[in-house]
């Protein structure tokens, strides 16, 4: 279901060649760049406030992302939401970064570019870049001597999304909602 927020008549805007599965749910003021996939039962509610989602992005199942009032979620370019996180604006995800399974990012936080957030922690703070956080709340466990980067598996992801999409098996995105180029 892709529909405008009841609250205040915000409409999505998403990307041609994003892969969004039949059953996510995007309410509201959410952007979706090129190449990013959602899978099964997401759900991004910008009914409130604003959700960002750069390019190459892969929201994974049942991840829930949502922003308060007037405020701003934003996730960057080549970022991978895994399985049931939560994120919760206002809020910033760098470019390249990874989201364990059953994460949670609280309002407030900023986890930094090329980061992971292990999985099960729960972040509330600002992070450093290039940097491994785990626990609860998350702290800083490891420094990656080299930049390390999350492209290969974004890279994957948005292939395979492209494979759902080309089967037919995403939504039909309505064309009040696809960015124009």
């Amino acid at each position: 279901m892709i529909i405008e927020s009841p609250f205040n008549g915000t409409i999505p805007k998403i990307h041609p060649t994003a892969f969004i599965a039949p059953d996510v749910v995007i309410i509201g003021d959410v952007e979706i760049g090129a190449y990013t996939n959602i899978w099964f039962k997401a759900v991004l509610r910008g009914d409130w406030g604003k959700i960002i989602v750069g390019k190459s992005t892969s929201i994974q199942d049942n991840a829930v992302i949502h922003s308060r009032p007037n405020e701003v979620c934003k996730i960057g370019d080549n970022v991978r939401l895994a399985h049931s996180c939560m994120v919760h604006g206002s809020c910033f995800v760098g470019d390249y970064s990874m989201v364990g399974i059953n994460a949670t990012i609280l309002q407030g936080a900023q986890l930094g570019e090329g980061c992971v957030l292990a999985a099960g922690s729960v972040l509330r703070d600002k992070t450093e870049d290039f940097c491994l956080y785990a626990g609860v709340p998350a702290i800083k466990k490891k420094k990656y001597p080299n930049k390390r980067l999350n492209e290969f598996s974004t890279t994957l992801y948005a292939e395979n999304g492209q494979k759902f999409k080309k089967a037919g098996y995403g939504q039909k995105i309505p064309n009040k909602y696809l960015i124009k180029d």
